[in-house]
C-alpha cells in the first residue's frame, strides 16, 4: 500500500511539475510576445515620429521658401537641351559662380526680354522643370509664334550657350503640398508637364499615400522629356503613370497596362483611379478648358475644390470683334501727364489691355493672374474678375491683367496715380460707355 501511495504521489508531481511547465512556457512566450509588440510599437512610433518630423521641416522649408521675396538676377544660359520639335530646355547659372537660390516644386521665374529696334520690352513666365537644388535653374519653353515681339521666339532663336539673360524669381503659388499619407495627382497638357517633373520627383522623395501622372501629348515629336519620364515609371514602378499620344505611331499598338497609352485620357479615366478623393492633391496644367473639365470632374467625384491646385499661363481672353457690341458709343482717354486727348474703343477684357495700349507703364508676365508682376494697388473702388486669380493678394491688391473695373475706381501704380472714370464699367459685357482720366502725380487726388 506503501508503495502504491508513494507511485500515485509521483505521478501527481510529474502531472504537476508538466502543468508547471507548461504555464511558464506560456507565460515566457507571452512576455516575448510582449517584447517583440514592444519593440513594434516602439519602432512604429519613432517611425510617426521621424514622419512627423521629416514633414514639420519640410514644411518650414517650403514656408520660408514661399516667404522670401523674388529677386532679379542676372544669369547666364550655361547649356540648351532640344527637348523636343518645339521645345528647348536652358540651364540657367549665376554670373558670380553663386547657387541659384532654392525653389518650390511647381514655381517659376520671370524672363525678360529687352527693347530692341523691332520690338519693346516684353516679360514671359516659364516654370521652372528640374530640381533646384544643385544651384542651378532650367526652364524648358515651346516655341509659341515667329513675331518679333515673342519672348518664346527670342529665346528659341536668339539665345544660346554663353548668352545673359535677365531673370526674377523664383515665385508662385503652384507648388508641391505636403504629401504625407496623401494621394498626390498630377494632370497635365502639352507643355504642362513641366511644372510636373519636378513636382513628380519631389513626391517620391516624400512619404506619400500614392502618386498618379496622366499627361498629354500631342504625338511622339511634341512628346518633351519622353525619356526622363520613361526612366521614371521603370525605377519606380508604384507610380501610376500614363502617357497618352492623341496621334499614335502607325503599326504600333498600346496595351492596356503600358506606360504609353493611345488617344487622350477624359476625366473619368482619373476620377477612376482616385483611391480616397478627401485626402487628394490634385495639380493641373494645360489649356484652360481642358482644366476646367477636369475641376469639375474632380469635384463631382469628391476632392474638395480647395485641394484641386490648377495653373494657366496662356492668355484666353482676347478683344472683343468692334461689330460684337451693339450701339458701342464714343469715349475718350485723357492723359493728364501729356495732356493727351485719344478715342477709345472698349473692347479689352481687361484693364491691362487698355493700359498697355495706351502706353502706361505696367509690369507684365503671365497675364493670367499666376504670377503677380502686374499687381497694383486699388485706392478707390471696386473690380471685377474675369478669372480667378492664382496669385495671392493681399487687401486692396488688385491684378489689372485679370480684372475690369466696377465703376469708378483709383489704381495706384508707385509714382502714378490713376483715376479711372466710368459712366459704367470696361469689360464689353456691360455698355461701353467710358471716360478715364489718367492723373500724374501720387496723392494729387488725396
Amino acid at each position: 500500500m506503501e508503495s502504491a501511495g508513494l507511485i500515485i504521489l509521483a505521478v501527481a508531481g510529474v502531472a504537476l511539475l508538466g502543468i508547471l511547465t507548461r504555464g511558464l512556457s506560456a507565460a515566457l512566450a507571452a512576455r516575448k510576445q510582449a517584447r517583440q509588440l514592444e519593440r513594434v510599437n516602439s519602432a512604429s512610433a519613432q517611425l510617426k515620429i521621424g514622419l512627423l518630423s521629416s514633414t514639420l521641416e519640410r514644411t518650414h522649408a517650403d514656408f520660408s521658401i514661399r516667404k522670401r521675396p523674388a529677386l532679379w538676377y542676372d544669369v547666364l544660359i550655361a547649356r540648351v537641351d532640344q527637348e523636343s520639335e518645339d521645345v528647348k530646355s536652358f540651364y540657367l547659372i549665376r554670373q558670380d559662380g553663386e547657387s541659384l537660390p532654392l525653389a518650390l516644386a511647381g514655381q517659376h521665374l520671370l524672363i525678360e526680354m529687352p527693347a530692341a529696334e523691332n520690338r519693346s520690352k516684353q516679360c514671359r513666365c516659364y516654370t521652372l522643370s528640374d530640381h533646384c537644388d544643385n544651384g542651378y535653374w532650367r526652364i524648358s519653353v515651346k516655341r509659341n509664334s515667329d513675331s518679333p515681339e515673342s519672348v518664346s521666339r527670342w529665346l528659341h532663336d536668339d539665345l544660346g550657350k554663353g548668352d545673359s539673360v535677365r531673370v526674377k524669381g523664383p515665385s508662385g503659388s503652384f507648388f508641391l503640398q505636403t504629401t504625407t499619407n496623401r494621394h498626390v495627382v498630377l494632370l497635365s497638357a502639352g507643355i504642362g508637364i513641366t511644372p510636373m517633373l519636378p513636382m513628380l520627383r519631389e513626391t517620391l522623395r516624400r512619404p506619400h499615400a500614392s502618386l498618379s501622372l496622366f499627361a498629354q501629348f500631342r504625338d511622339v515629336d511634341h512628346m518633351p522629356f519622353a525619356e526622363s519620364l520613361l526612366n521614371i515609371a521603370h525605377q519606380f514602378p508604384i507610380v501610376h503613370m500614363r502617357l497618352f499620344l492623341s496621334r499614335f505611331p502607325r503599326g504600333v499598338t498600346g496595351g492596356k497596362d503600358a506606360v504609353i497609352q493611345q488617344g487622350k485620357f477624359a476625366a473619368s479615366d482619373v476620377v477612376a483611379t482616385l483611391k480616397d478623393p478627401l485626402n487628394a492633391d490634385c495639380y493641373l496644367c494645360g489649356p484652360e478648358a481642358w482644366q476646367s473639365e477636369l475641376f469639375a470632374a474632380l469635384a463631382t467625384a469628391g476632392v474638395p475644390e480647395s485641394q484641386i491646385h490648377f495653373e494657366l499661363f496662356k492668355e484666353s481672353e482676347k478683344p472683343v470683334p468692334h461689330n460684337s457690341v451693339v450701339k458701342q458709343q464714343p469715349c475718350s482717354v485723357h492723359f493728364r501727364q501729356s495732356n493727351k486727348l485719344e478715342a477709345f474703343a472698349a473692347t479689352y477684357p481687361n484693364l491691362l489691355g487698355f493700359a498697355i495700349k495706351s502706353d502706361i507703364p505696367i509690369d507684365s508676365g503671365c497675364r493670367t493672374g499666376a504670377c503677380g508682376s502686374c499687381l497694383v494697388k486699388l485706392v478707390e473702388g471696386k473690380v471685377k474678375y474675369t478669372r480667378r486669380p492664382q496669385f495671392p493678394l493681399k487687401q486692396n491688391e488688385i491684378l489689372p491683367c485679370v480684372c475690369v473695373p466696377d465703376g469708378d475706381i483709383v489704381v495706384s501704380l508707385g509714382k502714378f496715380l490713376i483715376s479711372v472714370q466710368f459712366c459704367v464699367a470696361l469689360h464689353p459685357i456691360f455698355s461701353p460707355k467710358i471716360r478715364i482720366i489718367w492723373f500724374q502725380a501720387f496723392g494729387q487726388l488725396q
